[in-house]
């Protein structure tokens, strides 16, 4: 990932789509760890107990310093649910918007210059890209999501709305908890085993300790089954855990904490 600071405000990219015209991408961080405010100061999640109106604060903030005219983010709810971000979906009011992104884990677009995101503090953030169509994607998975197949689904989606070509997408797995942190029960492990997943790749086993569970080669492995080149595919490994003095993670601060964007948009060539 790369660092950008414009108008006070700092910000990720991947190396990955940078080199790539007509897009943009973007992780926001927590602006700076505050002594007793698990939101700290740069908190861009709407659903997680936060002042609204500082939220929205810093989320003007993000869109003033790379341009963003329109920001969309779903409601996520560990599901597999997917919308699409269209003209007519565009077209209605916000009440309407945020009935239809309720519920939603990912979206997707092939509109210019609408910016679309997740919000995570631990779950895994991906971004899809497909160059020759001009369309692009946000994932939220968290492990719930991995296991039923959401980056899947997202790539299926891609491919029967913009004819996408798996092999010409270029994917980027942001800030997220990593293996050596993410301790799980048996029945997660078993959700992955039952639900297809190398175990060999995707579970860690420890003698003294509960297994792990390796959500970037989970995604990696998704996406590779799904035909995306690996050479496409930009795995940020960065963990959310163990860098929470930067990024928001819930099981370093608890639910009530802040949330970041990993968001992509696409601008004019």
């Amino acid at each position: 990932m790369i660092l950008h600071e414009a108008k006070n405000f700092t910000w990720y990219s991947f190396a990955l789509f940078d080199t790539c015209p007509g897009v943009a991408t973007f992780v926001t961080t927590r602006g700076g760890a505050v002594a007793g405010d698990t939101y700290s100061s740069l908190n861009m999640g709407l659903h997680n107990g936060d002042d609204p109106s500082r939220v929205e604060a810093n989320r003007k903030r993000l869109c003033d310093a790379l341009g963003i005219e329109r920001l969309i983010t779903p409601r996520q709810t560990h599901g597999t649910d997917i919308l699409p971000v269209t003209p007519r979906f565009l077209s209605l009011d916000a009440a309407a918007q945020t009935v239809c992104l309720d519920g939603k884990d990912a979206v997707m677009t092939d509109c210019p210059g609408v910016a679309i995101a997740v919000s995570t503090a631990d779950c895994v953030p991906l971004l899809l890209y497909d160059d020759v169509h001009r369309a692009c994607a946000a994932v939220h998975a968290g492990w719930r999501g991995m296991a039923a197949h959401i980056v899947r689904l997202t790539v299926e989606a891609m491919v029967s709305c913009y004819a996408t070509a798996p092999a010409s997408l270029r994917v980027a797995v942001g800030p997220s908890i990593g293996p050596g942190c993410f301790e799980v029960g048996d029945e997660v492990v078993r959700a992955f085993v039952a639900a297809g997943f190398d175990e060999a790749a995707v579970v860690r086993r420890y003698p003294s300790a509960r297994p792990h569970i390796d959500l970037w080669a989970a995604a990696v492995e998704e996406l590779s089954l799904c035909g995306v080149d690996l050479s496409h595919i930009e795995v940020a490994g960065v963990c959310t855990q163990s860098h929470s003095d930067e990024f928001f993670s819930a099981r370093a601060s608890g639910i009530r904490s802040g949330r970041f964007l990993t968001g992509i948009y696409l601008t004019d060539i």
